[in-house]
């Protein structure tokens, strides 16, 4: 029995070798997303009760500022390559400060229409200035880790992301929004967002952007290209075309990923009640990930990365048959008497299930194309990959202001409880709708296998050897005595 146990827990043990660099990059990316996940939390709210939107331009304005992330993404991917880490995490960090800042001071001094002007402005701002946290995190990611430990890397990334999010959604958000209520509650939540974009540039001075962990990957000279020409050039690219028709076949899947912060928060305190705990309800997902990131990291990595991400797609696609069935049937369950544990039956066994198939799928999916991506255009990769995103999130955001003005509108509860609203007029009906769009992406990667399997290249898991241990420099600190203990691991 002890063998095994040994053998689970020294898969861990590689992350001995990650530098300081990494663990910073990890911290940047803590208080980071204690911001994103708190504010996303209430967005949607946010636009509608402290600036007047209307469900429809709520969800409109929130489509066109995830439009113009991914439109500002395909550019810095270029950028980031040519000006650097820090240079480029310093613009992105700074902008969504500001913006931050501002939505949560701005209710206080404008009403009307120029709230709704300068809280437009700030969404254009932060947009350009996420645009450049993503790609540029993935390139330190990828900077920092040797090949060895590359994958575990990555993993616990996404886990401390949702550390981060366990604690934004379970703790801040709920205890904001009942401390100060839910309007002071959401502008409360901003200016927090803003203090972690401070902890987050505090952290920044700190890393050595030229630590590479692998040698092997440094670029010595970026042959004098400019941006526009590193954008140009990786279009043309045939390896580049090929993952593109990978990650359009899952635009479906991941619109399942934009209901939390699009759909969710309006459809939970309208079919049930208003103070209805949204941070505790979006808390469960990142802890079911972290317990079984924690329990599966070592199982997962031994397993054909095209393959748990096409079982996340078919898992996370079919959560939402909870939330599309009549709700008559969850009724008819033993231990559910009324309509308010029909719901809150649904809806946790959505969010649970959800969570499994975002365990197996979203680490993978990042890592994939990391790994495919050219060492000197890493940022690029990861910026224009974001092309099934550049559709999917405008696209829920358009779709999803229709479909709750539509079926999840203001007061569908007391109608349903009357028994007023027929399947077809229910909200359950939006979910089916969803739930049609989500099936097409694990359908059509199936159909289509052969070609993919054949269009992208192989990512095979690296055997856990002795992994290469890096001094501050990125250069192996015995290459002659590989078993050497390396630099102790500095925690976040």
């Amino acid at each position: 029995m002890a063998n095994p146990i040994i053998e689970y827990f020294s898969e861990f043990r590689i992350l001995r070798t990650a530098s300081k660099d990494f663990w910073l990059i990890n911290a940047i990316q803590f208080f980071d997303g204690l911001a994103y996940f708190s504010m996303m939390n209430v967005l949607v709210l946010f636009l509608t009760k402290n600036c007047g939107f209307t469900d429809f331009d709520s969800g409109k304005w929130i489509g066109i500022y995830t439009l113009l992330i991914t439109a500002f993404v395909f550019g810095v991917g270029a950028v980031c390559d040519t000006i650097g880490l820090k240079r480029s995490f310093f613009i992105g960090m700074t902008l969504t400060c500001l913006a931050r800042l501002s939505f949560g001071i701005a209710p206080m001094f404008l009403k009307e229409a120029p709230l709704q002007y300068a809280i437009i402005a700030m969404m254009i701002a932060m947009s350009f200035g996420v645009a450049f946290m993503g790609p540029v995190m993935t390139t330190a990611l990828r900077r920092f880790t040797s090949k060895e430990n590359r994958s575990t890397g990555f993993n616990i990334y996404y886990l401390i992301m949702n550390v981060g999010a366990i604690f934004a959604n379970m703790v801040m958000t709920d205890l904001l929004r009942n401390v100060f209520g839910d309007i002071n509650g959401n502008l409360a939540i901003m200016i927090f967002g803003f203090f972690m974009s401070l902890c987050s540039l505090g952290c920044l001075a700190f890393i050595n952007e030229h630590n590479y962990c692998d040698p092997s990957e440094k670029i010595e000279a970026k042959s004098g290209k400019r941006p526009l020409a590193i954008f140009l050039e990786v279009w043309k690219e045939r390896a580049f075309q090929k993952l593109v028709l990978f990650l359009v076949l899952t635009i479906g899947v991941r619109l399942v990923f934009t209901h939390q912060f699009l759909v969710m928060p309006k459809y939970y305190t309208r079919v049930l009640q208003s103070d209805f705990a949204l941070g505790f309800a979006n808390g469960i997902n990142p802890l079911i990930i972290v317990i079984g990131l924690i329990a599966l990291i070592p199982i997962i990595n031994r397993y054909d990365t095209f393959k748990l991400i096409v079982l996340g797609m078919a898992v996370s696609a079919f959560s939402l048959v909870f939330l599309a069935m009549p709700i008559g049937w969850a009724l008819a369950i033993p231990g559910i008497h009324n309509l308010d544990q029909a719901y809150t039956f649904v809806i946790f066994a959505q969010i649970t299930v959800f969570a499994v198939g975002e365990l197996i799928f979203s680490p993978r999916f990042t890592e994939y194309i990391s790994i495919v991506a050219p060492k000197d255009k890493v940022a690029s990769y990861m910026s224009l990959s974001a092309l099934p995103t550049f559709i999917s999130k405008p696209l829920n955001g358009f779709l999803s202001g229709v479909l709750v003005a539509t079926f999840s509108y203001e007061g569908i509860r007391a109608k349903i409880d009357a028994g007023a609203v027929s399947y077809r007029q229910s909200p359950e009906f939006m979910w089916l709708v969803y739930l049609g769009l989500a099936v097409l992406s694990p359908v059509a990667v199936i159909l289509m296998k052969n070609t993919l399997k054949q269009q992208h290249p192989a990512t095979v898991h690296p055997t856990w050897t002795q992994p290469d241990v890096c001094q501050p420099d990125g250069n192996p600190l015995n290459p002659d005595r590989p078993d050497e203990p390396g630099v102790t691991e500095v925690k976040s």
